[in-house]
């Protein structure tokens, strides 16, 4: 599946080859990955990861690892981190995880062997993902780094529509709420129906698309027919190109239960679209409230609507959380920092 962490994993290794390494990237199904790929610097493999205790997987990592003198190894999924630390140990490789969301571990031999005793450096998205690691006291805090995601900064052309034309006033048309990843329960896409619920019987031409796949698809348009929002809010299912879309959008909406930093919430920032997000800790850190978007607590529906409408309403206000994510994409959240940042943690651990 197509998801957030891909999107990172992608970008990163074009990136870092575009800066001048050698990057290879060892994937289950290699066709997912070549169609969305820009470039091609990077070094694709394809193998079966099948499983936890996939030996088949592991060997041939190892077999990789030594043979092309790999400097860096750098899983990016949790089943990776097992796969991964076994099939670094014992070679030259520093061993480098990357985490993108927070975590309570048991303290378990497994764990330990996962997240403290492989890793040799984890780079996480966000500091809250940091703090949730080093509440464990057998992880070790000195070999974590913070290294925000990136986004592409240029990639999107701001239309001209709706809220977001020069004279400031609403469309005559529908107002189109955004929200976008797997539809699963942590994202929180039924607290956002119930929001758009209270708001459109203030605003009845308030529009709501949700972008994505995941098991939660039913139960979410169980909840749309019960609450006779079946003119108002639309499960669009996946789109390989979320930029497009955000590009006809009025509002974006982030309505997650946990997160370490959302790349929907990048994204939104770069295509010029007014935020709403929970105020869970990844995107509390940077998501500045009423600067860079408006939070709300998690869960509240009631809340959110508020927030959709306020944004629908005050055209000032728009516009400094447009500013606000702008400045941020341009100073922060963009891959070239974000590459820079990787490069000076890795030459620290190989000391070169």
């Amino acid at each position: 599946m197509w998801g957030g962490n891909e999107k990172w994993t992608l970008n990163a290794a074009e990136t870092l080859a575009a800066r001048g390494h050698d990057v290879s990237v060892a994937v289950r199904e290699k066709k997912l990955w070549i169609e969305r790929r820009k470039s091609d610097l990077v070094t694709w493999i394809e193998l079966p990861f099948l499983n936890d205790a996939d030996l088949r997987t592991i060997l041939k990592l190892r077999g990789i690892i030594k043979k092309e003198k790999i400097d860096i190894f750098l899983p990016t999924r949790s089943r990776d981190y097992w796969l991964g630390g076994w099939a670094a140990m014992g070679t030259d490789a520093k061993y480098v995880m990357r985490m993108g969301i927070t975590r309570t571990l048991p303290n378990t031999i497994k764990e330990r062997l996962r997240y403290s005793i492989w890793p040799d450096g984890i780079i996480v998205n966000a500091e809250a993902v940091k703090q949730s690691l080093i509440a464990h006291p057998w992880i070790k805090g000195e070999r974590i780094r913070v290294i925000y995601n990136g986004v592409d900064s240029d990639s999107i052309q701001i239309a001209e529509r709706g809220l977001r034309t020069k004279s400031g006033s609403p469309p005559e048309s529908g107002i189109l709420v955004i929200a976008a990843g797997r539809v699963e329960s942590e994202k929180g896409f039924d607290v956002l129906i119930d929001a758009m619920a209270l708001a459109v019987k203030q605003e009845p031409r308030l529009i709501c698309e949700i972008w994505g796949n995941g098991d939660q698809i039913d139960s979410l348009n169980a909840q749309i027919e019960r609450l006779e929002l079946d003119e108002h809010v639309r499960l669009r299912g996946f789109t390989q190109n979320l930029s497009h879309e955000l590009a006809r959008a009025d509002v974006a909406v982030s309505s997650s239960y946990r997160e370490g930093i959302s790349n929907f919430i990048l994204e939104s920032w770069s295509a010029g679209v007014p935020l709403v997000a929970t105020s869970i800790e990844g995107s509390a850190e940077i998501v500045h409230d009423r600067k860079r978007g408006l939070l709300v607590p998690p869960g509240d529906a009631q809340t959110m609507s508020k927030a959709i409408l306020e944004l629908v309403k005050d055209k000032q206000l728009r516009d400094t959380c447009i500013a606000g994510g702008k400045q941020a994409i341009a100073t922060t959240h963009n891959w070239t920092a974000m590459a820079e940042k990787m490069e000076n943690f890795f030459r620290e651990l190989t000391n070169k």
